[in-house]
């Protein structure tokens, strides 16, 4: 269901608390205290207590039932008995509040249904979400709401914590609140029985009062679900992940580690990381790059950082001829890191922190600092603070010491600025950032030279499968194992072939598996007998592009003994093979184990010397992909302008073309088009538009061979569903020079026919109003044209039911 009616979980205007209590030993009396302590109840919310046993508490009027209440509330908090949970749901939905919270644990099954499946049922016919069971509460500091039951309230902040453990949000909360760290949102979800991990990703992305999100994953029910969604959100805003419980099984946490990263969110493997990310992310500012200024009163703090620098892949800043001549004049020396002396008076420290925030190399500054006799440290700290506060760049801090720097570590927090207990953790924090970046920009990438497998290789292959199994079988023939490699460009070794296997130093070793959430994966490793001990190996959702697999691949030790005896072209083909053993992933769901072992590139190709396969009757639930892959059976060729063109989905490998073919656009048909001028697509923006989640989103585009041979685009025409796919936002352009000729309302059809078959509720727009092109072609299909509240524009709406 994703994100409706989540607004009434977070910004209710009434809540009804079920179980309200003035008994000390019930939690109802804890969250009554909580809703009326806080902002809330002054800023005009209401709170309606719910118990029969009672007439009053705490001077508000206390009802009997959810029938007797005044009005609907819009988020309802339950304290009672599990027996009671699904009446109380349908009570609640018959009462019209779309909301509840479930403090109560589910104690799993009680015969026959169990009371989860009986309360999703009660709350299914009026669309009432429920966060829990067994939740602690959540809090919205802005709203002055605390609907938990913990003892502290959260502060004002840009930052959205949410974990299925209630014992570490409120260890997070507590740590924050000493630190002035403050939340926009504290979510404790209980066991995610209806609002899960998926619906708050989607919820926060679009959450204007969250600058960072921050998840304590246990477990993950919606793999499709949570990889839209997160993927969604990190883009657009930092999203940091602790799995807790790393699962005992071989490869699931490596296959945990795969996700986070598809999804362009960074993952963190420990509490104590978790808490430096909370430092980081509540007081970060956009960070360019990965080059670190390092300035300290300590030759050894320097050199600390500068190590821990170096594991990273990070480095230190080379600092310009104008901040080497800055420092001289400041009194300080010109190297990086920076050690201006335990006796350096307060001025040559304002000087250092002038000159190396305005070194444009630095894009971040880390401070560290020992106390000394020679000066006070909150002296030092209210002389730069002011400095790094105005600063446009990332400034981290170690104030080291106890009581004689806690004045110094004050005047930082009061000033926005993250400080840090150990010199290591102030530069993790910085890499944090650094990694959330790669992990975005490999994601932006453009990938080149995609493998493709033919229609009739892939033909080939479904009808060897499925012969086997009509059969009863649950292996390939040699022969037939042969002809399904070779059609997705694999070669299995000959007899001869195989005896080159013992005077292989390295080979590489491919592998597909299942995983119980994320469903098919693919692994790349080491190779040869010392495979399954050598604990080598990366994994990766399909599909996979070449950039993916690349990435996958330089993730393994055995990457650099490959590398020792291979050419480009051998690296390229055991990627491409990487590739395509993705593709049979897709495309061949009976296909439950692979292993491609040894596997070596040799000569430009790739041939296994060694290969296992194991077929099975696909079922559903097991072959569900966590990324859905590019939907070929999309793919239709239409008549048009006096011969053939090719509608079909976009694809990632579409950037370069697109670019040319937003080049060939004249400046008039773009700023209809996109709302403003530009002559060239930035590479972030060309990313979003050719690599769609087409789980989310489609865009098809029109193309047909150029005078060269290479195909063109023509035309496109693309659209975004909301979560809950009610609406998708759609826009369309044709190239300049074949407009009027019905490319556009071809194009559109396609995506009316597609929307329509997903059961989408209407496809909707906005326009600029002299835009008489486009409000023309939605009045064609029925559609029509509406006031926009923006002046100089038109809302088009066609509904598709």
């Amino acid at each position: 269901m994703s994100i409706r009616n989540l607004d009434r979980l977070f910004q209710p205007r009434s809540v009804a608390l079920i179980g309200a209590s003035d008994n000390p030993q019930r939690i109802g009396t804890r969250v009554l205290a909580n809703l009326l302590d806080g902002e809330f109840t002054r800023s005009g919310g209401v709170v309606y207590p719910v118990n029969p046993k009672h007439q009053a508490l705490h001077g508000l009027p206390c009802y009997g039932r959810v029938s007797a209440l005044p009005k609907p509330a819009d988020l309802a908090i339950i304290c009672t008995p599990p027996a009671t949970l699904p009446g109380l749901i349908g009570e609640l939905g018959q009462h019209g509040t779309k909301a509840a919270i479930v403090m109560t644990a589910d104690p799993a099954h009680s015969g026959g249904r169990s009371l989860r499946q009986q309360m999703l049922e009660a709350a299914r016919p009026y669309l009432l979400r429920i966060l829990g069971a067994g939740s602690v509460g959540l809090q919205s500091p802005s709203l002055g709401l605390n609907a938990s039951f913990t003892q502290m309230e959260a502060g004002k902040g840009r930052l959205a914590f949410v974990s299925q453990s209630g014992a570490l949000a409120t260890a997070v909360l507590d740590w924050a609140g000493q630190r002035g760290i403050g939340f926009s949102r504290l979510v404790a979800m209980g066991d995610g029985m209806d609002v899960d991990f998926g619906d708050l990703l989607d919820y926060l992305a679009a959450d204007a009062e969250t600058e960072a999100i921050l998840l304590c994953i246990e477990h993950v029910s919606s793999a499709r679900k949570f990889m839209s969604a997160g993927r969604l959100a990190a883009r657009g805003k930092p999203v940091i992940v602790l799995k807790v419980g790393r699962d005992a099984a071989p490869g699931q946490d490596l296959v945990f580690d795969a996700a986070i990263r598809r999804a362009g969110m960074l993952r963190v493997y420990s509490t104590e990381d978790l808490f430096d990310a909370v430092e980081t992310l509540a007081r970060q500012r956009p960070q360019r790059g990965e080059r670190l200024a390092v300035l300290t009163n300590g030759g050894g703090l320097g050199l600390i950082a500068a190590d821990a620098l170096a594991c990273s892949g990070a480095q230190l800043a080379a600092l310009s001829p104008e901040t080497v001549r800055g420092l001289t004049q400041a009194g300080a020396p010109q190297t990086n890191p920076l050690d201006v002396l335990a006796d350096a008076p307060v001025a040559q420290y304002v000087g250092a922190v002038e000159a190396l925030l305005r070194e444009p190399q630095a894009d971040a500054l880390l401070f560290l600092h020992a106390p000394t006799a020679m000066v006070a440290s909150d002296l030092i700290a209210e002389a730069v603070a002011p400095l790094m506060k105005a600063a446009g760049k990332n400034v981290l801090s170690c104030w080291l010491g106890g009581s004689s720097v806690a004045q110094a570590r004050r005047v930082f927090a009061e000033a926005g600025l993250p400080t840090y207990d150990t010199p290591e953790k102030a530069v993790n924090g910085f890499l944090q950032i650094a990694q959330y970046r790669r992990n975005q920009e490999l994601l932006m990438e453009v990938p080149v030279g995609m493998p493709t497998t033919s229609a009739s290789g892939r033909s080939t292959a479904r009808g060897l499968v499925q012969a086997a199994l009509n059969a009863g079988h649950s292996e390939l023939s040699d022969a037939d194992a042969r002809a399904l490699m070779a059609a997705y460009g694999i070669a299995l070794a000959t007899p001869q072939q195989t005896a080159l296997a013992g005077a292989t130093l390295a080979a590489a070793r491919i592998q597909i598996g299942h995983d119980p959430v994320f469903g098919p994966v693919v692994f790349f490793g080491q190779g040869g007998i010392a495979a399954d001990v050598a604990a080598d190996r990366a994994a990766g959702l399909p599909p996979l592009n070449m950039t993916l697999a690349r990435d996958m691949v330089g993730r393994t030790r055995v990457s650099r003994l490959l590398a020792q005896g291979q050419t480009p072209a051998d690296a390229e083909a055991l990627i491409r093979t990487l590739v395509q053993v993705a593709d049979m992933v897709a495309d061949l769901p009976e296909l439950t184990e692979l292993d491609l072992n040894p596997l070596l590139a040799i000569g430009g190709s790739v041939v296994a010397l060694g290969a296992r396969m194991h077929l099975a009757k696909a079922r559903a639930r097991r072959t569900v992909l966590a990324i859905r892959p590019y939907p070929q059976e999309l793919e239709e060729r239409v008549d048009w302008g006096g011969g053939q063109i090719l509608l079909r989905p976009i694809r990632p490998e579409d950037g370069p073309q697109h670019q040319v073919f937003f080049s060939a656009l004249e400046a008039d048909d773009i700023r209809l088009r996109f709302f403003s001028a530009m002559r060239e697509l930035p590479p972030a923006q060309l990313a979003r538009l050719t690599q769609i989640d087409y789980d989310r989103a489609m865009a098809f585009i029109a193309t047909r061979p150029g005078v060269d041979g290479m195909p063109e685009t023509l035309g496109v025409v693309r659209a975004v569903t909301d979560p809950d796919n009610q609406s998708a936002e759609f826009a369309v352009i044709v190239r300049s020079d074949l407009k009027g000729k019905g490319l556009g309302y071809i194009l559109f059809q396609k995506l009316v026919d597609y929307f329509r078959a997903r059961g989408t509720r209407e496809i909707v727009g906005d326009a600029l109003s002299e835009n008489t092109g486009v409000q023309k072609l939605i009045r064609h299909f029925g559609g029509v044209v509406l006031p926009h509240p923006e002046a100089g524009m038109v809302r088009l709406q066609l509904p598709l039911r």
